[in-house]
């Protein structure tokens, strides 16, 4: 099941699972337990199908579940969540994974460092 990617063969995994409300809390606590991972965030969202006009009477509640992992991790991680969720059971969810080829590593901005005591700030020289 591993994704020959080419040059993002070793950029990092994104595991997606839509499931049904409640389910995700449990599901991160078994992945952090199990496999030490902890690189997951989840939400809870409005769904629905699509073969009928769309109301809001029509909508279900579901949980949202996206897990960051290794290359390596990815197969393994994959299949916990399928086991873990039953996802092959009817209204199980949806599992999908994908390349993160283009991320960027985002943080807060380091504070400045003072000057030296003895520099006048608006010269610039002692």
């Amino acid at each position: 099941m591993s994704i020959d990617t080419g040059e993002y063969r070793d950029a990092p995994r994104l595991i997606v699972a839509y499931l049904s409300r409640g389910r995700a809390h449990d599901i991160a606590e078994a992945l952090h337990a199990s496999l030490g991972i902890d690189t997951f965030h989840y939400g809870h969202g409005r769904g629905a199908g699509m073969l009928a006009t769309i109301a809001a009477r029509d909508m279900i509640e579901v949980d949202v579940l996206s897990v960051v992992v290794t290359p390596e991790q990815a197969d393994e991680t994959f299949a916990f969540i399928y086991e873990a969720a039953e996802i092959d059971r009817p209204g199980g969810g949806l599992l999908f994974q994908t390349v993160l080829g283009r991320t960027a590593a985002l943080g807060l901005p380091l504070p400045a460092e003072p000057p030296p005591p003895d520099v006048d700030e608006e010269a610039g020289a002692p």
